[in-house]
């Protein structure tokens, strides 16, 4: 009995969790550290190549023009061509056409052989290749002292017999003496080259063998593994499938069964715990879909278009820049009762007095804005401005009329809000004179209003559409939107609102 409890307390200790972890730790974990292995052979092959190939760019560099350079700049000085005190400012050009040859500075070469060779290029000490590059430092130091000397020379007359000693036994032997040993410095550079790629290859080949002899342990002990975690998973998930399919077919008393996998057991507690309110949860889910779908439309509601805001803030400074400030407050007016509005404390309704000062807050900062195109006014009769109404019906129409009709219209146009009560419904109207629009886009949009599928992909229905459904939710049946329209003549949109069908 005691052995039996000892085995069952073992079980529940192996989670699912625990036994995933441990066949990670057994195939993951080998295999990524034998990766990461190889990566940082790699890494470290790569260095030391890139360390060569910088090197022998260095060098070749040097090797192909140097000494040509070198000869025939002192050449052209040993002859008395051009004036050596010219140096100092740099490079000499020969010729003033196109076909003008260039005398490079020997003292800069020098100097700049001098840097590449004893400072841009890394060597190891007592190497070969380090031998070499003292070899080329020790002939600048002597073609440094001979370039000096001929240009020392060049400035007083009847030296020509030196300078041409000089140029052919210093300065041609020293630039031969530094070309050889150029090449010789590329060519121990090369052997490096060829060692470094064959460690590499004895490398990559070890290791190949270690990661063959890795891989199939990780792999036999992986797949004994992996089999005892399928098993411990597949025959409890076989289980609990059965009896949900059970379930399904209408057997409300059937139970799932508790197995030594936790997560398992927690799924048929759950599953369990379900069937006993499956009628409350139905329900539930039917009214969080009313309320989801609420909630979506409250949330259209509250956007307002961020442009709207900058543009707005943008105004402001340009009008206080500019020493406006009676505009400046009147605009940081609008702007506050425009978002005091939005807000009004989180409800839904408001009266069309609130309403009527949200759209002419609105309408104002436009009008700042937009002076020289738009223009507009409000007719709401006064026995209905204490009526309420759901938040945001006209503003999102109005805006629409503004960037979908005025803005667009050459010249400008002008927005005229209507309301009015007849009979136990109140409509409100908002007519434009802007571009208006032809039959077949009016067509489209009173499709997407009655909720069928558009074609209609501009933005321009997005308010529109956003207050029909909001409308039909809140007011149900009572609730119409119309639109008439002409091209080039201006748009008109009614609105009728009846009595909210719920107010909670």
């Amino acid at each position: 009995m005691k052995r039996k409890q000892r085995e069952e307390k073992r079980k529940r200790r192996l989670t699912l969790k625990m036994r995933l972890a441990l066949l990670l730790f057994v195939t993951a974990i080998p295999l990524t550290a034998m990766m990461l292995g190889i990566l940082n052979m790699i890494r470290d092959y790569s260095v030391a190549y890139n360390g060569i190939i910088a090197n022998l760019k260095v060098a070749n560099e040097f090797n192909i023009t140097f000494k040509e350079d070198m000869e025939y700049s002192m050449y052209r000085v040993m002859i008395g061509l051009i004036d050596a005190s010219k140096f100092e400012d740099g490079d000499i050009l020969e010729g003033s056409t196109k076909y003008a040859t260039v005398v490079k500075n020997p003292a800069n070469m020098i100097q700049s052989a001098r840097y590449s060779f004893g400072t841009a290029i890394e060597r190891v000490p007592g190497s070969d290749s380090d031998i070499k590059i003292k070899g080329i430092l020790s002939c600048l130091d002597g073609l440094e002292t001979a370039v000096g000397r001929m240009i020392d020379n060049s400035a007083v007359p009847g030296t020509y017999g030196e300078n041409e000693v000089i140029w052919e036994n210093d300065i041609k032997g020293l630039c031969s003496m530094i070309q050889d040993y150029i090449t010789q410095y590329t060519y121990y550079e090369l052997i490096n080259m060829e060692k470094l790629q064959k460690h590499l290859e004895e490398q990559m080949e070890q290791t190949v063998r270690i990661f063959i002899a890795l891989l199939v342990a990780v792999l036999a002990a992986g797949f004994g593994l992996s089999t005892m975690v399928t098993k411990s998973v597949t025959i409890p998930i076989n289980s609990l499938r059965q009896t949900a399919e059970r379930f399904g077919m209408g057997d409300l008393e059937v139970r799932a069964r508790m197995y030594a996998l936790e997560e398992v057991n927690v799924l048929a507690r759950t599953f369990n715990t379900m069937s006993d309110k499956i009628s409350e949860l139905m329900e539930r889910t039917k009214r969080e879909q009313k309320n989801l779908r609420e909630a979506e439309l409250r949330l259209h509601q509250e956007q307002i278009n961020p442009h709207f805001l900058y543009n707005t803030l943008d105004s402001i400074v340009w009008l206080a820049e500019g020493g406006n400030n009676r505009q400046v407050v009147e605009m940081t007016a609008d702007l506050s009762d425009f978002f005091r509005t939005v807000l009004s404390g989180g409800n839904d309704y408001i009266t069309v007095k609130e309403e009527e000062s949200h759209i002419q807050s609105y309408l104002k900062i436009q009008k700042i804005r937009y002076e020289n195109i738009l223009d507009y006014a409000i007719c709401i009769e006064p026995d209905i401005e204490e009526q309420v109404i759901l938040k945001m019906t006209l503003q999102p129409i109005v805006e629409n009329a503004l960037y979908h009709g005025i803005k667009n219209k050459r010249g400008g146009g002008k927005i005229v809000i209507r309301g009015r009560r007849e009979g136990d419904r109140i409509v409100f109207e908002v007519e434009d004179n802007g571009i208006g629009m032809d039959a077949a886009r009016l067509g489209e949009i009173e499709k997407k209003l009655r909720g069928e599928k558009s074609s209609l992909h501009s933005k321009g229905g997005f308010g529109l559409n956003n207050v029909a459904q909001r409308i039909r939710m809140y007011y149900g049946d009572q609730s119409d939107i119309q639109i008439t329209s002409k091209k080039d003549e201006g748009t008109c949109v009614r609105i009728c609102l009846g009595q909210p069908a719920d107010r909670d």
